[in-house]
């Protein structure tokens, strides 16, 4: 005579069963497929630029904000002074409807200091009879296409050229070593406005063209920017 026994499983032999199950599933799931399946996606833009200017504020010792260019030649705006009143703490000043110069935290454009790569900028502003006698620095003197990032240094540091209350600024041009190979950028636009004397439509071309040579030990880079606008003065 054959006795039977039934098995009555409890809740904790389920739970063990079902975490081992489990498991076992997970580990078949994560097989890497074949070297010949894998798909990169790269993305880039203007989320690249985002993690570049975060990654420069979270490696400074001081507070630092700034401004990334999504790729050679593309600058967030077509003007400089437009890109810096996105940072917390500065406002611009307009002329003829464009930005020229900066305010940070309160103190006037002749109280900051502005640097192209570590070495101060001349102030190159011409009024209608004499040469600007103030430190304000005009920043539509430079095309957005050559500039590589924007660095506004609130609080001083050792390796930073001294003399701005307000803020050092540091534009950073495109450098041929820092994206090696040959790259090009070429852009045409034109602002159309009939409040103007003149033409109506303002045309801008530039371009950027940046190689390097001997394994990337040599380079060049050359930009080019041309705009025309109409404008006007009264005087008395």
């Amino acid at each position: 005579m054959k006795t039977h026994y039934r098995f009555k499983p409890k809740m904790l032999a389920l739970t063990i069963a079902s975490v081992i199950g489990g498991h076992s599933y997970a580990q078949e799931a994560e097989t890497p497929p074949p070297d010949d399946m894998v798909e990169v996606i790269e993305v880039s833009g203007i989320r690249g630029s985002l993690v570049k200017s975060m990654d420069v504020k979270r490696s400074s010792s001081g507070v630092v904000d700034a401004i990334s260019a999504e790729d050679i030649g593309k600058f967030p705006d077509t003007n400089l002074a437009e890109s810096l009143q996105r940072i917390t703490g500065v406002s611009i000043d307009r002329q003829n409807n464009e930005g020229s110069r900066v305010t940070v935290r309160g103190w006037g454009p002749e109280f900051n200091l502005i640097t192209l790569n570590g070495r101060q900028m001349p102030s190159a502003n011409l009024n209608e009879t004499s040469a600007n006698n103030s430190r304000s620095f005009d920043f539509a003197n430079l095309a957005a296409e050559s500039v590589a990032g924007i660095e506004v240094y609130k609080t001083g540091k050792a390796n930073v050229t001294t003399g701005g209350i307000g803020a050092t600024i540091n534009i950073l041009s495109h450098k041929p070593l820092g994206n090696p190979g040959l790259l090009a950028n070429v852009g045409i636009k034109g602002i159309m406005d009939d409040t103007r004397i003149g033409d109506d439509i303002t045309p801008e071309i530039s371009g950027i063209y940046s190689n390097t040579f001997a394994d990337d030990t040599i380079g060049i880079s050359v930009v080019a920017s041309r705009s025309t606008r109409d404008n006007y003065q009264p005087s008395a």
